[in-house]
């Protein structure tokens, strides 16, 4: 029967340094290494400067971790969780239970006076790449962005509860394959990890602003229930790749007409739903093609294709390689 690891903790500053509290081991060189009973990996945790913090890691659990974070009476620090998963999924669940629950990889953006819990599976491959930031410190270097739209300043700096997720896109997942490229080279300088803070606040930042506030669009236009159905369609989504799922019975799994579903999408996402699912089966079939050896028929065959070649061409639209070069240019999730 297997373990559960749960850190309960409220402070995010140095927040490397509770959880090796926790399991009794000590932080070497910015880096701490799971036991072996937890699993195999490691987490680093870098202090840029004051009130800015980055970490990093990969993490194969052999049992499961719970991390909880209780609020803080005041709102004054931000945190942007980047988790990235391999063969199992993780769960979000926000403390005050508004949001269901969501089974995927994907970007967190939660002020400190927001309780939440994360959970990650046994034998799960975890990918966590974390930014925390305090007000002061966006009020230092992003207070002139930010400033930019009263809404958007009122959000950040205001006593406002701010709880955001959405699924990684391929402009986040970029990021990490920088991050991760050289397979958890710890021996990144206090520069580079530096600079890739400030990319991940900056990108996000930016990409936050645009969503909900540049194009005037009205963050609770859809209810949280609404968004509850949509985040589970897309565990749907990404649970049953192998089928061809039309418009009429996402819809009704949803419990949307196909117009307020296809509104949904282009509100949250930016794009159709037709776009989504076909962006959510290429990127699976990436990892299908580092992670197997499963040749291009079965893999098209797992992704609903019922042709092989409508799936190389496809893929070879959307990166510009076929599937069978793509793999044997060994661009994989490490490599750039």
């Amino acid at each position: 029967m297997s373990k559960v690891f749960k850190f309960t903790y409220k402070s995010d500053s140095h927040w490397l340094s509770i959880i090796a509290d926790r399991l009794g081991v000590k932080i070497s060189d910015h880096r701490l290494g799971l036991p072996a009973e937890v699993g195999n990996g490691s987490m680093s945790e870098f202090e840029i400067e004051p009130g800015f913090y980055v970490a990093f890691g990969e993490m194969i659990l052999k049992n499961q971790v719970e991390l909880v974070k209780k609020p803080d009476r005041a709102k004054n620090r931000f945190t942007i969780f980047f988790k990235y998963l391999e063969g199992s999924s993780s769960v979000f669940v926000p403390g005050d239970g508004t949001y269901k629950e969501v089974k995927s990889g994907g970007v967190h953006f939660i002020s400190s006076n927001v309780a939440y819990h994360l959970i990650f599976p046994a034998k799960s491959h975890n990918y966590i790449f974390r930014v925390h930031v305090t007000i002061d410190w966006l009020k230092r270097n992003l207070k002139e962005f930010i400033s930019q739209d009263a809404s958007f300043y009122e959000m950040i700096f205001s006593d406002e509860k701010v709880m955001h997720f959405e699924p990684l896109t391929n402009r986040f997942l970029r990021l990490f394959r920088d991050v991760f490229k050289s397979e958890f080279d710890y021996k990144l300088n206090h520069l580079i990890v530096k600079d890739k803070g400030y990319e991940a606040v900056v990108l996000f930042f930016d990409h936050f602003y645009k969503k909900f506030f540049k194009e005037n669009i009205n963050y609770s236009k859809y209810s949280i229930e609404d968004q509850k159905q949509l985040y589970g369609l897309i565990d749907f989504i990404k649970g049953n790749m192998e089928q061809n799922l039309s418009l009429d019975e996402l819809a009704r799994k949803a419990g949307f007409s196909k117009s307020k579903l296809q509104a949904m999408f282009h509100h949250f996402f930016h794009q159709s739903i037709y776009a989504f699912v076909k962006n959510v089966k290429l990127e699976h079939a990436v990892e299908l093609l580092k992670s197997t050896n499963n040749d291009i028929r079965q893999i098209a065959h797992q992704l609903g294709y019922n042709s092989s070649t409508h799936f190389i061409n496809i893929f070879k639209k959307h990166y510009g390689l076929s599937p069978r070069k793509f793999r044997s240019e060994k661009l994989s999730f490490h490599n750039s």
